[in-house]
């Protein structure tokens, strides 16, 4: 078994295992446990769920997995080129793939139906990227896959899972700074491309429990990996796909966003809250104030080299900066990280004061002394 699948298969079942237990102390009703997986195009996220979801359904664990992917949800050919037709000046929406070019009304409705007690089916979309000379098209319904009810793990899949908006000014930061693939980009398209990232974060995040992350140990991997996953699908499936020049244009569209929201993602993870002005969001921090599960370490990170093999995996802690408030909620999640971060606070006054009277007291039983002894002469 891969490194990649045994760790990530423990860290599903150790949290799964606590999320049944928390959802029963609590008295909640019974919900599938999701998991978001993240991975760079060709890092192999596809084939670890397809493993994942093939473990997880058997002896011993016998459970009713779902397995579908953010690339099931992009436009149908025809929107996308009517997205591309009204943004002619962002290269980076002329074809699919980046913030922007998924339905996600589709996607909310897939997760509706999925977590709603009372649906006993749900239909998953599918996708064909082999369609118009490796453009792609969404498949026809009667194509889309049925699932059924009970569900107990559902996997989600996706190249930009977990990747987050910058605050405008930080955005402006980096691009000024920037001397990679993205200042090769306009500051208006990357500034599209990040408002759109938000609404990915607003319909989508709050769903996932836990979260993998297959982050590779050099962004420039992806030309690789992106060139076999191509080279692959059109010797295994017989169909026509990119050529190596369509492929490479095709993964610099990407990198833009790997420079701007990797780093983010590598260093806090995906329950920790951004370093640059970002509001704590209900569903980040040790607990979580929308209620869901708060297990500690929810976020497993496998670093992959340009072969695939994992060199170095992180149990990430859910970071918080002190006294932050936490976007859209009062309850006592966010309450208990103000109580903790002013706690420290006091403390670390209380001791400054006291180094302070300490030196004052020694210096002044000094000065006293050196004043006994001229007094004495």
């Amino acid at each position: 078994m891969l490194p990649q699948v045994d760790q990530s298969l423990r860290h599903i079942l150790h949290h799964r295992e606590a999320y049944v237990k928390d959802r029963q102390q609590r008295h909640l009703q019974r919900r599938p446990f999701i998991v978001g997986v993240s991975g760079c195009q060709g890092s192999g996220k596809t084939t670890l769920c397809d493993t994942l979801e093939h473990l997880l359904s058997n002896e011993p664990h016998n459970l009713n997995v779902v397995s579908f992917s953010l690339d099931d949800l992009y436009l149908t050919r025809e929107d996308q080129a009517k997205l591309a037709a009204a943004n002619p000046d962002n290269k980076l929406l002329q074809q699919r793939g980046q913030p922007g070019s998924h339905d996600l009304r589709l996607a909310q409705r897939t997760f509706k139906d999925l977590l709603d007690p009372d649906c006993a089916s749900a239909a998953i979309p599918s996708y064909d990227k082999s369609c118009f000379g490796g453009l792609g098209d969404r498949r026809d319904k009667a194509q889309w896959k049925t699932v059924y009810a009970p569900y107990d793990i559902i996997l989600f899949e996706g190249w930009s899972q977990g990747f987050k908006p910058l605050p405008p000014a930080e955005l402006k930061r980096m691009y000024s700074e920037a001397t990679g693939r993205m200042s090769l980009q306009p500051l208006s398209s990357l500034e599209q491309i990040n408002r759109y990232l938000a609404q990915y974060e607003s319909d989508l995040y709050s769903f996932f429990d836990i979260f993998i992350h297959l982050s590779p140990a050099d962004p420039e991997q992806v030309y690789k990996w992106r060139l076999q996953q191509e080279h692959h699908m059109k010797a295994t499936r017989g169909v026509d796909g990119m050529a190596d020049d369509a492929v490479r244009a095709f993964v610099d569209t990407y990198m833009p966003a790997y420079e701007l929201y990797l780093p983010r993602l590598d260093r806090v993870g995906f329950f920790g809250q951004g370093l640059r002005g970002e509001s704590l969001k209900p569903y980040e921090g040790p607990t979580r104030a929308d209620g869901g599960y708060s297990g500690p370490e929810r976020h497993l990170r496998l670093v992959l080299d340009q072969d695939r093999k994992v060199i170095r995996t992180q149990h990430m802690k859910e970071t918080v900066l002190v006294d932050s408030p936490v976007l859209g909620s009062n309850n006592a999640g966010g309450g208990a990280v103000a109580r903790f971060s002013t706690t420290r606070f006091l403390f670390s006054c209380t001791m400054i004061g006291l180094l302070s009277y300490f030196g004052f007291a020694r210096r002044r039983r000094i000065v006293d002394a050196v004043a006994r002894l001229a007094r004495a002469k």
